[in-house]
């Protein structure tokens, strides 16, 4: 009897099909093995038989065929549906014999080129059949892709060469302009690291770590939130799903081009133990967001170079903190040890828009003239630098009176924002000082009463200016 050939929908929501359920069944076709399954078949009432040929398209988002298996009960039943309990579906029992990762689809473009006579713009419900010829190609496009996916090219790029993103994606596969491209002909993620990328938005944290153990590289995602979705989940996935992870620097450019030269670091892997990290950066707009980290660990022979050592130095596993002289609180040009740029980005979060540069500025120059005061009273001052436990980024503190020890924390207005503000960087801080200092605020002017109410609530001092340079302590 001649086999049918019928279209499982599936909307790509993560409710009709939990991500955890979706890659535990992935990776169980990977290995042989079938999984049986009951999917909705829309309006269809019958005419599919023991042996019939399913296949799975992926709707709405990243389109295209994800898995292929056969009807294992010829009986279309009803039950309740899958998202309403008032209504009732019709179902099939089938088993699964190959589900691919999502980025390993056989795409509808390649069906539309390759399988013209099935209308694949027009499949707005599960349970459309494939008839003759289109399904006999089709049947013969998915072997021959699921074959390819089987049998990747072997790798053969030796560590430390040069390798352009056009040459790779020829022969090994994965998109050409992403920092992160997965690969649907072999076993690969291509990751791409471009420090100077970083810098423009005013963080780096790609790099080795202090022992060079761990490469640490940023997710992918230019604004808002990154989320752990497509390349950052291809990354934190990529053991499960049988991939390597092989690791590009940027290498300056090409002879009279402005092309990237593309150096070849070596293979990775996610670390076990912690695969990430998430950091604050700002993402294109300038807004305050989180990203995510991730810790490569290397994989045979790897590439070290000094030039690769991440900025941000390395994660503790406790907190460390150590005083630095004042003057990198004050001087807004500095060195580049003393105010990392990560530093002005870090105090811009605190006003949004185009005051935010203006705000630094008044609070720099009020630490100063605060500075100099206490100076006039013989006072020692410096500030502190505070890496967190498990964090990349150094927090830097405005104020420490060494000879009475009051940790400030300036602000360049009195608002009720800026001191509320000033309150929960104080009691952050402070947690990480070892000297446990009392606190303060310092702005330019009298606060509220409410709002000096709320500094003595929480037993901290607050210090306002009178005059250009001269000051006055309200104590809780």
């Amino acid at each position: 009897m001649k086999v049918a050939t019928f279209i499982l929908t599936w909307d790509g929501s993560e409710s009709v099909y939990p991500p955890k359920e979706y890659q535990g069944h992935v990776a169980a076709t990977r290995r042989g093995r079938t999984v049986p399954l009951t999917w909705s078949v829309g309006s269809r009432r019958g005419g599919m038989s023991v042996g019939d040929r399913v296949f799975l398209l992926r709707q709405n988002s990243d389109r295209g065929i994800v898995g292929s298996g056969r009807v294992t009960d010829e009986e279309v039943f009803e039950d309740q549906h899958w998202e309403d309990s008032t209504r009732t579906a019709r179902y099939v029992r089938f088993a699964w014999e190959r589900l691919l990762p999502i980025d390993e689809r056989l795409t509808v473009d390649e069906l539309r080129e390759q399988v013209p006579s099935h209308h694949w713009h027009a499949i707005l419900a599960s349970g459309q059949q494939v008839y003759p010829p289109a399904d006999a190609t089709l049947e013969t496009l998915w072997l021959a892709h699921v074959a390819r996916l089987s049998s990747p090219s072997a790798w053969d790029t030796p560590v430390g060469a040069t390798l352009s993103r056009e040459h790779r994606m020829v022969r090994y596969g994965g998109g050409k302009y992403g920092g992160i491209e997965p690969s649907r002909i072999t076993r690969n993620v291509f990751l791409y690291s471009d420090p100077q990328a970083g810098s423009l938005y005013g963080y780096n944290y790609d790099g080795w770590n202090a022992d060079g153990s761990v490469f640490f590289y940023t997710g992918e995602g230019r604004r808002g939130h990154q989320r752990m979705r497509e390349g950052n989940a291809a990354i934190l996935r990529h053991l499960q799903d049988g991939r390597a992870l092989r690791l590009f620097v940027a290498n300056g450019t090409q002879p009279d081009s402005t092309a990237k030269v593309q150096l070849y670091l070596g293979e990775f892997r996610i670390d076990p133990d912690e695969p990430y990290l998430t950091a604050e950066a700002p993402d294109v707009d300038g807004n305050a967001r989180t990203v995510f980290v991730f810790r490569l660990r290397p994989v045979g022979k790897v590439l070290r170079r000094d030039k690769d050592a991440s900025d941000a130095g390395d994660a503790p596993s406790k907190a460390a903190a150590e005083p630095v002289p004042v003057e990198a609180a004050t001087t807004p040009a500095g060195s580049a040890e003393a105010v990392p740029l990560e530093e002005l980005i870090t105090k811009s979060y605190a006003v949004s828009g185009s005051t935010s540069g203006t705000a630094v500025k008044w609070e720099a120059e009020l630490v100063a003239r605060y500075c100099a005061y206490l100076d006039g009273l013989g006072h020692d001052c410096a500030r502190y630098r505070i890496r967190p436990p498990g964090e990349l980024r150094d927090l830097y503190t405005d104020l420490f009176d060494q000879t009475e020890n009051v940790l400030y924390e300036a602000k360049g207005v009195a608002t009720r924002e800026a001191i509320r503000m000033a309150v929960g960087q104080l009691l952050d801080y402070s947690r990480h000082i070892p000297t446990s200092p009392s606190l303060a605020v310092l702005v330019p002017g009298k606060p509220t009463d409410d709002l000096l109410d709320l500094l003595q609530s929480q037993k901290i001092q607050c210090v306002y200016e009178t005059a250009l340079g001269h000051f006055e302590l309200c104590e809780p």
